[in-house]
């Protein structure tokens, strides 16, 4: 709902009263797919502007740091670049790996179109400096696994050991990164590695992984032998199977495994996972999602959507409040509704309720409740101790970790 908001295509009546726009109902009759872009193109930057970057073939990160020369983040240019290939005006030529249309140049010619303002690009590169110094204090200590796991992907002689025997290594290493108990097999007659973990019901499960190294950069179905993997999963006793390798070529392949219930996993997939679901506390049972086919990995992607958005709220919930608490005292779901409604996040009341939940939780307790109302969006918070929040947090969470290390 924020973003049809934020689009032009609904609108708020009365509270929490929506209707169709005008240009909505026009869409809705014309049922053009071009005539959605664009309406979203008439509303937010970099649409049109999209598809002509991709002219040339570009990869989605291109894309998302493009994006933020128009002032959109990384999840709002997904959202539009999802419209644009279900319109036919954007293609996948391969995973992660996008190009314009004829029919999307053509569509652009006839769009007005604008280039990022340099003020805004010098504010975004700054912002984009910190993230990256950020990001490297933070990710570095395993960034060297990550890239380990991309050359030995293409090189099946990686590090001067046996064929596809690094590869295989690596790819243990990554689940048991993710907090799975991984080992690698390998050898005549069984499979690369075995994956286990405890489901939330403390059942054991076991997947089996083959891995594919292939300097060629793709593995097609002449790689894979279903006999062999059928034995390797029938010898484990394995719920699941997942095939990981730098890309998969061609529809047979990608139709045997999904009719097999064979998961395919290539190694930029796998550590975009990786990153997520660390930076973001995802359980086991729902990393493992990965393994589920036809659309396990799709449902994960989501998944990861979410929760960085969720966090985004958390952030601007906060920082609102710090803002806006010295002049307003205590606040509610539905202040920091209006407040927000015209930010770049948009968030819903139903999001800004769960947050406030979330935040005013015991073990989090930075908000603290003022005055109940019968209504759950009017009660009204302050917030309360936040750095003694913060460090309560921190140390608790060194000391799990201190005691699973």
């Amino acid at each position: 709902m924020p973003f049809l908001r934020a689009d032009g295509l609904l609108e708020e009546v009365g509270r929490n009263i929506y209707v169709a726009t005008s240009a909505a109902k026009a869409w809705c009759n014309s049922g053009n797919d071009l005539d959605f872009i664009r309406i979203i193109h008439s509303h937010k930057r970099f649409v049109g502007e999209m598809i002509v970057f991709a002219t040339n073939v570009v990869t989605r990160n291109d894309i998302y740091e493009e994006a933020k020369k128009y002032g959109l983040n990384l999840e709002k240019a997904r959202w539009i670049m999802g419209f644009l290939l279900e319109a036919g005006v954007l293609e996948e030529t391969q995973y992660l790996h996008v190009k314009a249309t004829p029919l999307g140049l053509k569509f652009a010619l006839g769009l007005p179109l604008m280039a990022p303002s340099v003020e805004e690009q010098e504010i975004n590169n700054k912002n984009s400096q910190k993230d990256n110094d950020t990001e490297i204090i933070i990710s570095n200590p395993n960034e060297h696994l990550f890239e380990r796991l991309r050359v030995a992907a293409r090189d099946p002689m990686a590090e001067s050991k046996a064929s596809g025997v690094a590869f295989e290594e690596l790819i243990a290493e990554m689940f048991a990164y993710m907090g799975f108990e991984s080992k690698r097999i390998g050898g005549a007659g069984n499979t690369d590695v075995v994956v286990r973990w405890k489901d939330c019901n403390g059942k054991i499960v076991t997947a089996v992984v083959d891995g594919k190294s292939k300097s060629s950069g793709s593995v097609t179905h002449t790689d894979v032998s279903d006999v062999a993997i059928e034995t390797h999963k029938e010898k484990n006793s394995a719920d699941y199977v997942a095939i990981i390798g730098p890309g998969f070529s061609g529809d047979t392949i990608k139709n045997h495994a999904r009719k097999k219930g064979f998961s395919l996993i290539t190694d930029e997939e796998l550590i975009d996972i990786a990153q997520n679901v660390q930076a973001l506390g995802f359980s086991l049972d729902e990393i493992a999602l990965l393994f589920i086919v036809p659309n396990g990995l799709a449902q994960l992607s989501e998944l990861i959507d979410a929760r960085k958005r969720e966090k985004e709220i958390l952030t601007l919930v906060i920082s609102t409040f710090k803002q806006e608490q010295d002049a307003m005292e205590s606040l509610s779901a539905r202040d920091l509704y209006f407040l927000l409604r015209r930010t770049e996040l948009s968030p819903s009341l139903e999001e800004l309720i769960s947050a406030f939940e979330t935040l005013s939780k015991d073990e989090v307790g930075v908000l603290t409740q003022v005055k109940k109302a019968s209504a759950t969006e009017n009660t009204t918070y302050e917030i309360h101790g936040g750095k003694y929040c913060v460090n309560r947090l921190r140390a608790l969470a060194n000391a799990i970790e201190k005691g699973l290390s």
